[in-house]
């Protein structure tokens, strides 16, 4: 997985930024964790979170792809993952 600087930052991040924004809704728990999981052994260490735009959008689904990316982030180093929201 090839590595870009996030603009003038220090912050290197992988090419491949993974959106979340339909964890919840276009795929359950489950199946999205199994994501999470291969787009990191895959190389990927960055995450956009931002569900302002979840398909459709409904408001019962607020907050619930963070839920899962936290979930997700309790058995990753921290340092190991950039999260972008």
């Amino acid at each position: 997985m090839n590595r870009n600087r996030l603009g003038k930052s220090s912050i290197v991040v992988s090419d491949i930024c993974m959106g979340t924004m339909t964890f919840g809704t276009g795929a359950d728990e489950k199946t999205s964790l199994e994501i999470l999981d291969r787009s990191f052994d895959a190389g990927i260490d960055f995450y956009d979170t931002a569900e302002n735009y979840p398909v459709p959008p409904d408001a019962k689904y607020v907050g619930r792809t963070e839920e899962i990316v936290g979930k997700w982030l309790k058995k990753k180093s921290r340092d190991s993952v950039i999260i972008a929201t």
